[in-house]
């Protein structure tokens, strides 16, 4: 299933329920055109390289992936310009993380993305959603209040530990 959002005037995007195989060049693709920042932020260090296990988890089905897609401009039709993954821990409990292109960041795709990843977790009867950021990074605080009707933020060695209560 494919839902297609209006993000911006001008912009829209289409989320995947799921990224796989098909998608494994878009991911590395997005890696290369972040910056050392984003990088940092999404990876908690500025890695040179997208750590294999993560893409293979990703395209190969072990965590639930949404990708946010351009569908407007031609010239980028159909490319990978924001992730949400999730990864289960276990007990109703999985951890989520979310990745933006630098150039969409600021335009709500993170948030739209979040939106969509909790409604699936839910779904799949996932009761909580952990995710974990840099203290530094004010976006996923901004982020994380519209993409949540209820949560909990706790500084925790370092991080953030972001707890979002899923369903009812």
């Amino acid at each position: 299933m494919t839902t297609t959002h209006d993000l911006a005037p001008a912009l829209s995007c289409v989320i995947s329920d799921q990224l796989g195989p098909a998608d494994r060049q878009a991911l590395l693709d997005l890696f290369e055109r972040s910056s050392p920042r984003t990088r940092r932020e999404r990876f908690h260090h500025a890695l040179a390289v997208f750590p294999e296990s993560y893409l293979d988890d990703i395209v190969e089905g072990r965590q639930l992936a949404l990708g946010a897609r351009d569908a407007c401009d031609p010239e980028n039709h159909g490319r990978v310009f924001g992730v949400a993954s999730a990864a289960s821990m276990g007990a109703g409990t999985a951890e989520f993380a979310v990745w933006v292109d630098d150039a969409w960041q600021g335009h709500g795709v993170g948030t739209l993305l979040t939106k969509a990843l909790f409604e699936a977790l839910g779904r799949a009867g996932i009761r909580t959603a952990i995710g974990i950021a840099e203290p530094g990074n004010p976006a996923v605080r901004r982020m994380i209040s519209k993409a949540a009707q209820r949560y909990s933020i706790n500084a925790h060695d370092d991080v953030l530990v972001i707890s979002v209560p899923l369903g009812t």
